[in-house]
């Protein structure tokens, strides 16, 4: 039976982003691949045409609020035609699923993106492809058959039983995943060719670039076999793009993602970091926070070694933040998202999570609707079939605007100090040690000759008092509090209340 749990909670008070004057300029997005994403699953978001589907005319018409929440990127989960809720099993590369509209309904959503400043990217998958995929059907039907075609070699195929393989029609297929989705012979040519041909399709049509899923499934076991494809669809996608931006997933550890950036590609997901038990959630519970954010801020860089590192608290195979840090927490909640978004790379935020969405165990429920009215309860998108729990802890998009201390505006403050000060996402750090303490640390960015100071105040209850006449003069002071408190920059000295994060810079 489906278990509908609806809990509305009085938002803990958040003191908004100041500085001398608390109206925000229009801040220029700098034109690279160190970008705020938000990760949409189309069919949960927003449902254009009143048939309880979320569609791609209904990111479009949200553009203006992911804009306007200070996102300049959006990755799109699977869009291609295909059997499943989740749309990794792909029948059709060269198409939209028809519940998410056409081709055209695509390219206007990338044509009003781009207007926005907003890149767009999108999940490639080739490991594998759905058994309905026209590819497969006609290669079993040849390898049963003794007959020629094209893509008798586009699989794995094999007359005898092998670990990791599937059977139909008294024919083994490789299919390390489910038997519904046999794998790709990726050291077939012909394939190659064929991955080169979808990508190229795709950034014809406004593809900014590709999020590549289970990169440690191309060759099973072998690193070294999955580095040299991954070296290899990099330059593919860079000979037709060549600012393309590749992330991949590699949910493996941080000693075998170092390895993973050998191949060249733009950027992996730490998973180390993410997640209730990931680094950064941590480091907020942790009794000794300033250790753990110091290993996250040399982790974070040192395995991108010279790339863009991706750092995301969730997303559609982890459990919702909101829930890991506990859902009373709001404060706890909040700040583990500030903490975040002051390391260096890409930030990537899973749809929901800036309103405290949450959802854990099965698939499905951590795909629920997007809740952007509470009092339009009706019109929200239809969860995915299988889902068994639908929670929402805080309130919908339109009620949390209307609260400057809500988790939504914490995320956009954020996200505006990011896109503000791209020395946060792109600068050479350098920890001031002199004025760091057990719960207080003050970190020093550079990028193209500008220098920033973010301090950030670990300390749940307490006010920190500090004294900056050992830095270079700091003149402005912006900041961002998951808790009521105001920040003030005077004579050298900077009172940063509890769980506040200061960003200080010259004028």
């Amino acid at each position: 039976m489906k278990k509908v749990i609806i809990i509305f909670m009085a938002l803990l008070l958040t003191f908004p982003l100041t500085s001398c004057q608390k109206k925000k300029e229009k801040v220029e997005i700098v034109d690279d691949n160190y970008r705020n994403i938000y990760e949409i699953f189309v069919a949960s978001f927003y449902d254009s045409d009143g048939d309880k589907k979320g569609d791609l005319n209904g990111v479009t018409k949200k553009l203006d609020y992911i804009e306007e929440m200070g996102y300049t990127g959006i990755w799109l989960m699977p869009i291609h035609r295909s059997p499943s809720y989740h749309k990794y099993d792909v029948v059709d590369y060269y198409s939209i699923d028809p519940d998410y509209g056409t081709i055209e309904d695509f390219e206007k959503l990338c044509e009003e993106a781009h207007k926005r400043d907003i890149n767009i990217i999108i999940d490639l998958v080739v490991n594998h492809t759905s058994n309905l995929n026209s590819w497969f059907i006609k290669g079993l039907d040849a390898y049963k058959n003794g007959t020629i075609s094209q893509y008798l070699n586009w699989y794995n195929f094999s007359s005898e039983p092998q670990y990791g393989f599937a059977e139909k029609d008294g024919v083994y297929y490789e299919a390390r995943f489910v038997d519904s989705m046999p794998d790709l012979n990726l050291d077939c040519r012909e394939v190659r060719d064929e991955i080169i041909n979808i990508m190229k399709f795709w950034i014809d049509k406004g593809v900014d670039g590709f999020r590549l899923d289970a990169v440690t499934s191309y060759y099973t076991n072998d690193i070294e076999k999955n580095v040299e494809f991954l070296s290899w669809i990099n330059k593919a996608a860079k000979a037709i793009k060549e600012d393309c931006y590749i992330v991949g997933e590699a949910w493996t550890s941080d000693v075998e993602i170092r390895k993973y950036y050998e191949s060249g590609i733009d950027s992996f997901f730490l998973f180390s970091l993410s997640q209730g038990e990931g680094l950064l959630a941590q480091t907020v519970k942790n009794l000794k926070p300033i250790p753990q954010y110091k290993n996250a801020l040399r982790n974070a860089v040192s395995i991108a070694n010279g790339h863009i590192p991706a750092i995301f608290l969730d997303n559609h195979d982890t459990n919702r933040i909101t829930g890991s840090m506990g859902r009373t927490k709001t404060e706890d909640t909040k700040f583990v998202y500030g903490i975040a978004a002051m390391l260096n790379g890409t930030m990537y935020t899973y749809y929901g999570t800036e309103i405290g969405m949450v959802g854990s165990r099965k698939d499905e429920n951590k795909r629920i609707a997007m809740l952007w009215d509470s009092d339009k309860m009706n019109d929200l998108c239809k969860n995915p079939e299988g889902t068994t729990q639908e929670e929402y802890a805080y309130p919908g998009v339109k009620q949390q605007q209307k609260d400057e201390n809500s988790l939504l505006n914490y995320h956009k403050q954020v996200n505006y100090l990011r896109n503000k000060y791209p020395e946060i996402a792109r600068g050479e750090y350098e920890i001031a040690n002199k004025l760091t303490t057990a719960t207080l640390i003050a970190i020093e960015k550079t990028w193209q000759d500008k220098t920033i100071c973010i301090v950030i105040n670990f300390d749940k209850e307490n006010t920190a008092t500090v004294d900056l006449s050992e830095l270079r003069d700091y003149s402005n002071c912006e900041y961002v509090s998951a808790v009521n408190g105001k920040a003030e920059l005077k004579d050298k000295t900077l009172t940063l209340p509890a769980y506040t994060i200061a960003i200080l810079s010259q004028q």
